[in-house]
């Protein structure tokens, strides 16, 4: 029995070879897609998963008080773990986590790294496995634990141990620390990344800090607990620290702490302010857009399969009659279409794992904190979300053709009474299914791609091409910098400063009679606001015949500062200043976006600072000269300061590189998508028109013969199939710009508004693809010799 079914399934697909290439290629596409939607899925869901003690972990975080609002911060008062400890024994486990960028030398070779300055108990932890050495070793202080990358990188081999590599510090002697041990580098599935780790004691001694300073944060706090009732209750026994705190850091006063499973902590990244542990997962937007685009791929070729399975049962009416006639049971004719029906799925399933070993490596090539694969023997989860696509998918595709055909009744196939067409209401129903998905995606690409050259070409309210960075450990090198690369004829414009727009900047407290705001503070040098062009609009910038008196007492402001305060004339306006100075309103500026279009725009205030307290060099030149300053800011970086590579950037990629990059990857992805969606749609269409004209050949050549002419009978077969696609387009269109517009909105703070255009361009692509994949076969219809149309059979 097997064997002839076997036979049967071969024979019925080597019959119709264009349907099962359409169905297997369509299919394979969406499960290809369907495959890196899960992976990518995966990818997010798994993090920090490699430690073995992952559901005993827990993050201690501080809420700030802001004007009223808790607004929560990753980072927490240094001496807090060592508080909760003491006073916490049935804590099992804390370890807190500072890290800092260092520089690292071996002879002549320099590296910029990351530290990790933590507890005794981190290793205890966290799973960061040993390659060789002891994990122990780095309570020593002239001791360090190196990832097996910067063993490589500094001695050429993964064994280090026992070798010596060279801490710069700036202004200091540089120290020499002991490799202690060699651990197997964080992944990017990793929220803590770093590429050495020293006992927190050396982060005592390195940076001069204090053991009970309340006035310092540490990037993180982790305990490890098994009992989750502890830490529940942990906030509220903390409560006490808040207060300690709170007093001695007025600005940025503590008001309350809580606690993240370590499940949650790289998914609340990006919702604290100050947070460094050093990665965080994928973008809500990133997880679920491809699976939402994925599933819809995917239904769109299930239904192209359902339709054209429906509509090519005609081959195969004689077939079914005669099988029921000689004793053949529903159920037996059910069995043979789902089994064929899920071999076309295997099949397609085939490509599409083909497919998908492709399409892994260019997106894996689209995001840089991405890092999938297609693996088998070893995802467990992998095999079952296989296995449970291939039959969901054979169930959702061929269910329903495999019900209909086999409730044919063979007299009336027999007596050829029955034909079966394109014209059922599923199979509009579907086509219109089809045709709203295409729509959709579609609008999805257009929208991003408006969008990415809206958010190219706005306004920041200040020069965002042409301008170099050099941001330096000192002010002293700074200086040296300075005067190294001024005479340039390239450089237009310099300054020299500690903050900057979208780069650094921090957030202070004001205050002027009863009213009190938190606002964004930049201190700046001479001449910044001039290199980066800041708009004007009352009063004047920081000017050299008032530099004396600016620094001690002027501040420029945005149109948000005066807003919040309420001034209609804020020049000669008086705020009071955390350090408890009084400083006076001299000018205002347009409001410019101080992040970027990732956040909005807050009340600024720029802060006149002599150069010798500023240690970033900015320079000013045209776009067209853009690298080759940058090339030569990093040639003399190499003859200036030769204990360090050199750290030098533009603008234009360091701060407005990652919107410009996530718009690149996203209209890429869903142009792809839509392109799939697109040609599935048009393939889907053409098969119905195909065997719609089929089955009304003989009405055809009977209404040539009554004088219908060409574009008659042209208008009679595409106008149906045009009124669908024309509901289609218009219902996609519309859920197409809300839904984009909640993805962007999901991502940027400011970014294009999707109107009708964002619709009306897609339904017109839409719209002409329908008419091309349709016209030729039915113009030749209407072509064709009658004679020959009433001799069809």
């Amino acid at each position: 029995m097997f064997q002839n079914f076997l036979k049967v399934t071969v024979r019925s697909l080597l019959k119709s070879k264009v349907f099962v290439f359409i169905n297997i290629v369509g299919l394979g596409l969406a499960l290809a897609c369907c495959i890196i939607a899960f992976l990518n899925y995966e990818f997010a869901q798994t993090f920090d998963r490699q430690h073995e003690n992952f559901s005993e972990l827990y993050e201690v975080s501080v809420r700030i008080d802001q004007n009223g609002a808790e607004v929560p911060h990753g980072y927490v008062p240094m001496p807090l773990g060592p508080a909760i400890k003491v006073e916490n024994p049935s804590i099992e486990r804390v370890s807190r986590f500072e890290r800092a960028g260092v520089t690292i030398k071996k002879g002549d070779n320099v590296f910029n790294r990351s530290m990790a300055f933590v507890d005794e108990d981190f290793l205890k932890m966290f799973s960061f496995p040993m390659l060789h050495g002891n994990a122990d070793s780095y309570s020593e202080l002239s001791t360090v634990l190196i990832s097996e990358k910067v063993a490589v990188s500094l001695f050429g081999r993964e064994n280090a141990v026992g070798e010596t590599i060279e801490l710069v510090v700036s202004e200091r002697p540089n120290l020499f620390l002991t490799v202690g041990g060699v651990f197997e580098e964080p992944g990017l599935q990793s929220s803590l990344r770093f590429q050495l780790i020293a006992d927190f004691e050396n982060f005592y001694r390195n940076f001069n800090v204090e053991k009970g300073d309340w006035t310092r944060f540490v990037d993180g706090l982790f305990i490890q607990t098994n009992d989750e009732s502890i830490a529940e209750n942990l906030p509220s026994a903390l409560q006490k620290y808040a207060a300690i705190q709170a007093e001695v850091r007025k600005d940025l006063p503590a008001s309350s702490f809580w606690i993240t499973p370590m499940k949650d902590v790289a998914f609340v990244q990006r919702d604290y302010n100050a947070t460094n542990l050093g990665n965080e997962t994928l973008h809500p937007a990133h997880i679920l857009a491809p699976n939402v685009m994925a599933l819809l791929i995917l239904l769109l070729a299930c239904f192209n399969f359902t339709n054209t399975a429906i509509a090519m049962s005609n081959k195969r009416l004689k077939e079914i009659g005669v099988r029921k006639t000689v004793g053949g049971s529903r159920a037996q004719l059910v069995f043979q279409f789902l089994g064929e029906n899920l071999v076309l799925c295997l099949l397609a399933l085939v490509i599409g794992l083909l497919f998908s070993l492709w399409l892994v490596d260019k997106y894996n090539g689209m995001w840089a904190n991405l890092d999938i694969q297609v693996t088998l023997l070893n995802n467990p989860g992998m095999l079952i979300f296989l296995v449970a696509t291939l039959i969901g998918t054979a169930l959702l595709a061929g269910g329903y053709p495999a019900i209909f055909v086999s409730r044919y009744k063979p007299v009336a196939i027999l007596r050829g009474t029955l034909r079966v067409g394109s014209s059922s209401v599923l199979s509009k129903v579907l086509l219109g299914f089809q045709m709203l998905i295409s729509v959709m995606a579609l609008v999805f690409g257009f929208t991003f791609l408006q969008n990415s050259s809206f958010q190219e070409n706005m306004d920041m309210g200040y020069e965002k091409q042409g301008i170099v960075m050099a941001p330096l450990s000192t002010p002293q090198e700074a200086e040296r910098f300075k005067l190294a690369v001024q005479a340039n004829p390239l450089i237009e414009s310099m300054a020299v400063t500690n903050g900057h727009v979208a780069w650094s900047s921090y957030q202070r407290e004001v205050k002027t009679g009863d009213n009190q705001a938190n606002v964004m503070v930049l201190d700046v040098g001479p001449n910044y606001m001039e290199t980066l062009e800041f708009k004007l609009l009352e009063g004047r910038l920081f000017t050299p015949q008032n530099q004396e008196s600016d620094k001690l007492g002027s501040i420029v402001i945005n149109e948000k500062f005066a807003a919040r305060f309420g001034w209609d004339n804020p020049i000669g306006q008086r705020i009071t200043f955390t350090d408890n100075n009084q400083y006076a309103v001299v000018g205002m500026v347009k409001d410019f976006y101080q992040f970027g279009v990732w956040g909005t725009i807050d009340p600024v205030m720029f802060r006149l600072r002599d150069e010798s307290d500023l240690s970033m060099v900015i320079a000013k030149t045209t776009p067209e000269q853009e690298a080759a300053v940058k090339d030569y800011f990093e040639k003399v970086w190499g003859e200036v300061i030769s204990n360090r590579p050199s750290d030098v950037w533009t603008h234009e990629v360091s701060v407005l590189g990652e919107a410009r990059d996530i718009n690149k990857n996203i209209v890429q992805m869903f142009l792809f998508l839509a392109v799939i969606a697109v040609v599935l749609s048009a393939i889907g269409l053409f098969t119905l028109v195909s065997i719609n004209i089929q089955s009304r050949t003989k009405e055809i050549g009977i209404r040539k013969v009554l004088g219908a002419s060409i574009a008659r009978i042209t208008t009679l077969i595409n106008k149906p199939f045009l009124i669908i696609v024309g509901i289609a387009s218009l219902l996609g269109g519309g859920i197409g710009i809300y839904v984009s517009s909640m993805l962007m909105s999901s991502i940027w703070t400011y970014h294009v508004t999707p109107g009708i255009i964002s619709a009306l361009v897609p339904i017109v692509v839409i719209l002409l693809v329908a008419l091309l994949s349709i016209s030729g076969k039915v113009i030749n219809a209407a072509r064709r010799n009658p004679v020959e149309s009433l001799r069809y059979e």
